[in-house]
């Protein structure tokens, strides 16, 4: 696949802990792919530690609760992020999901773990 991904969403993890190790993959993203943008989804409640990251270009605050579908509030959310037109989504947690704003989203390389039955939603399994 030789496609040009140089806008990349990343649908971040839901605890701080795991958001610091995601940086070393914002990190990789900005020196493999210079010039490209790496934006985020993740709860408010990482919003400040994205901040301070150089590689992260923006964060958008979805704070979707644990066990909770939320199927509106993330369809609502795929649709505002539609417009930015996005090249690449990787997906880190594994719930099917997480999987969702990117497909309402039309990314049209969605990456992530072969986890949850999200064979419709990732089209670029690891």
């Amino acid at each position: 696949m030789t496609l040009n991904l140089c806008r990349i969403l990343v649908v971040g993890p839901a605890w701080i802990g795991d958001m610091v190790m995601a940086q070393s993959l914002f990190k990789l993203l900005r020196q493999t792919r210079p010039g490209c943008s790496v934006s985020v989804i993740a709860p408010a409640v990482t919003a400040p530690l994205l901040d301070r990251m150089d590689e992260v270009s923006e964060s958008f605050p979805a704070d979707f609760r644990h066990n909770r579908l939320q199927l509106i509030d993330r369809i609502r959310l795929g649709r505002e992020l539609r417009d930015r037109k996005y090249d690449q989504a990787i997906v880190l947690p594994g719930s099917l999901k997480s999987a969702i704003v990117p497909w309402i989203a039309g990314i049209p390389v969605r990456t992530g773990y072969q986890q949850e039955l999200r064979y419709g939603l990732l089209n670029d399994l690891r």
